[in-house]
């Protein structure tokens, strides 16, 4: 079995190629009964934040998401992605479900998740890298006098 959690999966499985989730999804079809208990739709979901100085959570808005639930053998699988992404979502509830159901099928799919996993990390990287260079930098009056 995949020795990863199911948030950690799920992180992975949100943002990789959508390809490798088909092909593991098709394989999980193939080896396994899958039934859909509710086919991929679109709703609105509030998203929670933490406040920057009190600490105190709060409701920052709605988000658009897709999500699915199916089973997989009698166990239950959900997958919730942000946009309009019926097939990911599909996807991921069926990895979802076989993790849950501890199916071997999923180990040899290990490498790759890492693989992406990596991938995904560096392109963040660079996306973090990308906006750090727009950033604007006040100076007070203070400051800017002090530099002088």
């Amino acid at each position: 079995m995949v020795t990863m959690t199911k948030q950690h999966l799920s992180r992975i499985t949100s943002a990789c190629s959508l390809p490798l989730l088909e092909e593991i999804a098709h394989k999980i079809e193939q080896e396994q009964r899958v039934r859909v208990e509710r086919e991929p739709q679109t709703s609105l979901i509030m998203t929670k934040a933490k406040d920057s100085v009190s600490g105190q959570p709060f409701y920052l808005g709605e988000v658009l998401v897709t999500e699915c639930t199916l089973s997989v053998d009698g166990q239950l699988g959900i997958g919730i992605v942000i946009g309009r992404q019926p097939l990911r979502a599909y996807c991921m509830a069926v990895i979802d479900a076989a993790h849950n159901a501890g199916l071997p099928v999923l180990d040899q799919w290990e490498s790759q998740f890492h693989a992406e996993e990596q991938r995904i990390q560096e392109q963040h990287a660079l996306e973090y890298a990308r906006n750090a260079q727009s950033q604007v930098h006040f100076d007070t009056m203070e400051e800017y006098n002090d530099k002088r």
